[in-house]
């Protein structure tokens, strides 16, 4: 290993799983409410209409790394400014405050390889999971010098960033080519009929 590297485990480098307060009114975030690293809905709810798994509540930095079916990378790197409302996430989810920098712990806890160790330790078939205590015990390793470890995670957050643009475009793209084509076999059929 790297002299400016140091290896340790993820529960030493990050609090798992902070006890906190629920608040009375909030934004529930579930399993489905995260594809990929994005948040894309979180339900407003209440308390006492919440369901028992909403737990979490979030901090900005916080990273919240998806326990049952790790092999998804459904993860979200908590980076919303909430003045309006908490966000609180499921018990699906550990959450992850950590010392180091987030951006490279997220980056890090995206890795194949990392997912690869979490299923060796993970319980089930159809739903492998893994609980927050195994997750703890995971070794990882990451520079000593904070400076790097910043540097690390923007480069990774901004090819991340640039990923998710161009899937977007290429979405849109798609879209573009089926209505065109929809458009153009409709005007074929109608030119056809107009012919006989």
């Amino acid at each position: 290993m790297n002299k400016g590297w140091e290896q340790r485990k993820l529960g030493k480098v990050a609090c798992i799983n902070p006890k906190t307060n629920i608040p009375d009114n909030f934004k529930y975030v579930d399993l489905e409410s995260v594809v990929g690293t994005s948040l894309i809905k979180a339900k407003l709810t209440t308390k006492q209409l919440a369901p028992s798994r909403a737990q979490r509540v979030a901090k900005k930095g916080d990273i919240f790394y998806q326990t049952v079916r790790p092999y998804q990378k459904n993860n979200f790197l908590f980076d919303i400014n909430n003045y309006d409302f908490q966000y609180v996430f499921s018990t699906g989810y550990a959450q992850l405050r950590s010392e180091i920098n987030n951006y490279f712990l997220f980056s890090y806890l995206q890795r194949q390889r990392f997912v690869n160790l979490i299923l060796r330790r993970s319980t089930g078939t159809s739903y492998p999971a893994i609980s927050s205590k195994d997750l703890s015990e995971i070794k990882i390793i990451f520079p000593r010098n904070s400076k790097e470890q910043e540097n690390i995670g923007k480069i990774i957050n901004l090819i991340d960033a640039l990923i998710t643009l161009q899937q977007r475009k290429m979405e849109q793209l798609k879209q573009l080519k089926k209505a065109m084509l929809q458009q153009l076999f409709v005007n074929a059929v109608c030119k056809i009929k107009l012919e006989k």
